[in-house]
């Protein structure tokens, strides 16, 4: 029981639905987290207040501790004429951890029931105060967001982990339409600053990518180009890559086509930028097809990865490459069964004529090996979509 209440004094407790398409650099683990704002429009009542006397009766080992309330933010008429509200966890103040406590409610056959809380300050207050105001129908994301970043690079840090949520909750597209509200100077001391958790630095690269100038991008290239990579970098590469390639998209996209084709690159690197030229090829395909193309074919000749970019030219139905594809399969660094089904899924999919002569000898060498891909296709097209 007291590790469980432990656990609540760090993150809100019950998740949320994922929304769709949230910011893409960032946790899943980060970006489905409910945040002040959500819990208090969920909330029945809303209590600030100092937390005293927890205490374990140890004939019955039921835990409790005492709420003495201080401001009520959202009130019931459950509460009656209580000054005092006995929660029913055992939740010490102690260390870094002030006694000073916002806790949320709802309501069990008619009586207050709590839910979760978090340690909060005066600030935390206002901070919510504000944020309540902004969920409703009518605010736009762009309101809300600009609101949230005035507060990522809060002191109190129960106010700038919930800034940062609401940004990582967030879809990309409303980011980019909230540039206009973001200060480049803020996002770089937040980058460069070494206690800025490394979870959040893509998701600050990006806003920087979206807001910022040449020698922000200089910056970032900076931090990417480093040698040894810090490991903060290397955790949030693909976020800090995007920024670069936002804000610099010549000398971002070769210095992507380059890492990609660099085998000496660590392997979470490489990884890290496939995904974020997937997510220039979600965002902005037209616009950057040429440079994406160019990166699948620095994977190509890899055995390691080349799977990764056959299937996602694939997916995309991009066809320009069919003879490189093609050309791999021979080859004793793509012998392996991943690879080379990854191969003849693409040729299965492929409307040239290359890829049907391919397909048809294949049929004559290895039929086991076609009627298999061909067996995995069936079921995708039947999962739904």
């Amino acid at each position: 029981m007291i590790a469980r209440t432990m656990g609540v004094l760090v993150v809100l407790m019950g998740l949320a639905p994922l929304p769709a398409l949230a910011c893409t650099f960032c946790a899943e683990n980060i970006r489905t987290l409910p945040t002040l704002r959500m819990q208090y429009a969920q909330a029945k009542a809303v209590y600030y207040g100092t937390l005293k006397n927890p205490r374990v009766d140890p004939r019955t080992d039921e835990v409790a501790t005492d709420l003495h309330l201080t401001q009520a933010l959202k009130d019931t008429p459950a509460r009656g004429k209580q000054n005092v509200l006995v929660i029913r966890e055992y939740i010490p103040a102690m260390g870094p951890m002030p006694p000073e406590f916002l806790a949320f409610f709802t309501l069990v056959n008619g009586q207050l029931h709590y839910t979760c809380g978090v340690p909060a300050s005066a600030a935390t207050l206002d901070y919510l105060t504000g944020a309540g105001k902004l969920d409703t129908d009518s605010a736009e994301p762009t309101e809300r967001l600009a609101y949230f970043f005035k507060h990522l690079s809060s002191p109190d840090p129960v106010v700038a982990a919930d800034a940062f949520v609401e940004f990582a909750r967030t879809p990309d597209a409303d980011i980019a339409a909230s540039a206009k509200y973001f200060d480049a100077a803020i996002l770089r001391k937040l980058i460069a600053n070494e206690k800025t958790p490394s979870e959040r630095l893509g998701v600050f690269a990006f806003l920087l990518g979206v807001c910022g100038t040449a020698d922000d991008a200089a910056f970032l290239a900076g931090l990417l180009k480093a040698q040894p990579l810090a490991e903060r970098v290397r955790e949030a590469f693909g976020g800090l890559l995007a920024g670069y390639i936002l804000l610099a998209p010549r000398e971002g996209w070769a210095f992507t086509t380059a890492l990609l084709a660099d085998t000496k690159q660590p392997f979470s690197v490489r990884l890290s930028s496939i995904n974020t030229v997937r997510f220039f090829q979600a965002t902005r395909g037209a616009e950057y097809k040429a440079e994406i193309l160019q990166c699948c074919a620095a994977l190509l000749p890899e055995g390691d990865l080349a799977d990764q970019a056959i299937e996602d030219l694939r997916r995309w139905g991009y066809w320009e490459l069919t003879p490189e594809v093609l050309g791999q399969f021979p080859k004793p660094t793509h012998a392996a069964p991943i690879v080379r089904r990854s191969i003849v899924r693409y040729a299965l999919c492929c409307p040239r004529e290359e890829a049907r002569v391919f397909i048809a000898t294949l049929r004559e060498t290895d039929p086991k090996l076609v009627a298999t891909v061909e067996e995995q296709l069936q079921r995708l097209e039947a999962r739904p979509k």
